[in-house]
């Protein structure tokens, strides 16, 4: 992170027993408790959850859930590992209300619907009232929202069951004040300081576009590395982790290492991860990169999915999380038509 920014893990859910059992330590007296009944023991008993939860999240030694079904299949297996995705959750307060006034309890749920790989998943779990953190996360678990999720994944064809052990938010604190990690990781275009002219472009024309898509892929790669700077431009090979890296970027003055990755007019259409090398791995290669951004590049639409699955790679590592940039076909038609490279 930037000097001056540190990382604040926010917890809403936390399974104490599995935790302990993680970490090989005592679970805390406390854990069979339910929010329903709150006292300020089981407050202080999940503080000392929150600290071990936030040990092992930065640590490293739960494997990121996207990495894992990139590089194996993992029909029929449960594994242990972390995800940075959009839920939706619903059902934490009227189970706690159940629970107060002495009803039977219907367990809260989480959902979503994950592309990872070439593969899209429905993945549900339960929540149980012993393991919410506090009062304020009925609130927060109760719609939908960008949440850090770690726990046992069972894969069942193209479904996913989750037992989750840990959900919460990762924040990027500066002094006092705080902005979600998804509002940081994300980069613009005309935030890079060697593409800041695309700032005096609105539009492009149509002339614009067809000009740019008469490039050849080579032809755009270099064209990029000449705006940014860099003299050596690589030849394709079926084995590199990216098509291009630079240390020649900074993002609003802040200088950053990049990796690219281009999708010139040789693929039609749109973008999906399944036209990102095999299981849709070359994002996790370029992520493999020792840089600070990674940047996908399209001279056409780019899908959604490809947006999610490199917002997961980039927190991939909680400890390190990288940041990303998006150029599909416009931005790249105004970046080329702002340097020049589509004068007709």
């Amino acid at each position: 992170m930037s000097e001056g920014k540190s990382l604040r893990f926010l917890a809403y859910y936390l399974n104490g027993r599995r935790l302990a059992a993680l970490a090989n330590v005592l679970p805390s007296d406390t854990t069979h408790i339910s929010l329903a009944r709150n006292t300020g023991r089981r407050a202080a008993g999940m503080d000392r959850t929150w600290a071990i939860a936030k040990e092992l999240i930065f640590s490293e030694k739960i494997p990121a859930l996207i990495e894992l079904a990139t590089s194996r299949d993992l029909d029929g297996e449960g594994v242990l590992a972390h995800v940075f995705a959009t839920f939706t959750f619903s059902g934490a307060a009227k189970a706690i209300h159940l629970e107060q006034a002495g009803k039977p309890i219907k367990n809260a749920t989480l959902r979503s619907r994950l592309c990872l790989g070439a593969r899209e998943y429905d993945v549900v779990g339960e929540m149980y009232n012993e393991h919410y953190y506090s009062d304020s996360s009925l609130r927060i678990l109760s719609n939908k929202g960008r949440m850090l999720v770690v726990g046992l994944f069972r894969f069942n064809e193209n479904s996913i069951d989750v037992s989750p052990y840990i959900i919460g938010e990762l924040v990027e604190e500066v002094g006092v004040s705080w902005t979600p990690l998804h509002n940081v990781l994300r980069v613009y275009p005309d935030t890079i300081d060697v593409f800041s002219q695309i700032r005096s472009i609105e539009q492009i024309s149509k002339a614009d576009l067809a000009a740019m898509m008469a490039m050849p892929e080579d032809a755009v790669k270099r064209a990029f590395a000449e705006i940014i700077g860099e003299p050596f431009v690589p030849n394709d090979w079926g084995g590199e982790r990216s098509d291009l890296s630079s240390n020649n970027v900074s993002i609003e003055g802040e200088t950053a290492s990049a990796a690219f990755i281009f999708k010139g007019p040789s693929l039609k259409g749109e973008m999906h991860p399944g036209n990102m090398g095999k299981r849709g791995d070359q994002l996790q290669r370029a992520f493999e990169e020792p840089v600070d951004l990674v940047v996908v590049q399209h001279c056409n639409k780019i899908a959604n999915s490809v947006v999610r699955q490199a917002e997961m790679f980039a927190t991939a590592k909680n400890s390190t999380p990288r940041r990303y940039c998006i150029i599909d076909g416009g931005d790249t038609a105004r970046i080329l038509k702002a340097y020049g490279y589509l004068d007709l």
